[in-house]
């Protein structure tokens, strides 16, 4: 009589998706409809936005997100409530917290997957070794800190996570190089984040031109030419514009600073000089340092000073932006992640709604919010709240109680 051996092994009973079974996608898509009108679902799957900026989705977008865990928990055969509190949905990719696809290996597909841990901190290496049912052959992947890590705000990479965070992450790549189909379509929470990060700083980015660019059209008979621009900067003569890339603000170059002091302390001199030439009359400033090479009479200029010739304040430098508009400035900035990015988000801000702040109040108002912003993208500030405070300072300015 020949011996029996038994090989205990997890045995998979063949069912089609649900995308191609009429019945069970009606069940499913039925569940997920229930779920989504009861207290159950996570706000990963029923909210937009982050922190204070958290706004509720449309049913059918939250019986859409219900109905994808669903799916997903019908493939691994495993109860869709429990999967539901793991899951969130970002940019359209469905992702899990890092447990889930090691609980998914074993308990699915059998697999018990070996850890080994070398260095510490940054330098933090792992081996990942395992073997399919049936077979005796080790299969290993070898990962780092370096290599897998994300960063940004949320993500759960810290040093004292580094080790957990390895064990995670290794099961999803030992997963996708030997057992695609574990996990087909399937991220973990810190991919995900980085999907998201990625996203907004392909969105944030520096769209402010050069001045050389926007003259560098085609040069028609007469008018400005992009060569004679860059020429005369270069060389001094004529006083450009430049901005502040933090506040977005247009500063005066040492030419024009130099003009403006030397115009308050000979003003006699200047109102019955004629301008040196042309470009010097447009501008209302001088090349040369001369006094005879000034026009005091120039609206610009006045209007620049915040001052009319009787030395009154002018209706350009009383005149403020709506309260409005710098709160949509904050919320703008609120969204980036990284210094670099609040900083093209800034710059691009004012170039969509008419240019900086001109006057000194809006200015310092604009400041306050960019450095606050910045603070928080650096580490320095805690997020949650802080554009509620900005509000509360931008309502306070507006009524007159300085920042």
């Amino acid at each position: 009589m020949n011996d029996m051996t038994t090989i205990d092994e997890p045995v998979e009973t063949f069912r089609p998706s649900a995308a191609i079974d009429p019945v069970r996608l009606d069940y499913l898509w039925t569940l997920a409809e229930r779920i989504a009108s009861s207290s159950l679902v996570p706000e990963s799957l029923r909210t937009i936005g982050s922190g204070n900026n958290k706004t509720d989705l449309p049913r059918e977008q939250v019986v859409a997100n219900v109905f994808a865990v669903v799916e997903q928990a019908d493939r691994w055969n495993i109860s869709p409530f429990a999967l539901l509190a793991c899951a969130a949905i970002v940019h359209g990719r469905l992702g899990f917290e890092g447990k889930v696809i090691s609980a998914v290996l074993k308990s699915r597909y059998g697999i018990d997957l070996e850890y080994e841990w070398f260095g510490t901190g940054e330098e933090m290496s792992i081996k990942i070794t395992g073997r399919k049912p049936g077979s005796d052959k080790l299969l290993t992947i070898d990962g780092s800190v370096k290599e897998w890590k994300t960063s940004g705000n949320g993500s759960p990479w810290r040093p004292a996570t580094y080790a957990k965070m390895m064990v995670y992450r290794g099961a999803r790549e030992w997963s996708r190089v030997y057992e695609p189909s574990a996990i087909m379509g399937v991220l973990g929470d810190d991919e995900i984040l980085a999907i998201g990060m990625e996203r907004q700083a392909q969105l944030a980015r520096d769209v402010t031109p050069s001045l050389a660019d926007r003259f560098g059209g085609r040069q028609s008979a007469e008018g400005f030419n992009a060569d004679n621009v860059k020429q005369l900067t270069s060389s001094g003569q004529v006083a450009m514009e430049t901005i502040d890339q933090k506040t977005g603000e247009i500063l005066k170059t040492e030419v024009q600073r130099e003009t403006t002091v030397n115009k308050s302390t000979s003003s006699a001199k200047a109102a019955s000089a004629k301008p040196a030439s042309d470009d010097a009359g447009r501008s209302g400033e001088h090349s040369s340092g001369s006094d005879d090479s000034r026009s005091t009479n120039s609206s610009q200029d006045s209007a620049e000073r915040g001052q009319d010739d009787a030395g009154g304040k002018t209706e350009a430098a009383t005149k403020r932006l709506p309260a409005e508009l710098f709160k949509k400035y904050a919320s703008a900035l609120a969204r980036m992640q990284t210094e670099g990015n609040v900083d093209k988000a800034s710059a691009q801000f004012w170039q969509e709604n008419g240019g900086a702040p001109k006057g000194g109040v809006d200015r310092a108002l604009a400041k306050s919010i960019y450095d606050k912003q910045m603070a928080r993208a650096k580490g320095d500030l805690n997020a949650e709240g802080l554009l509620d405070e900005i509000n509360a300072n931008i309502d306070t300015s507006f009524a007159g109680d300085g920042l």
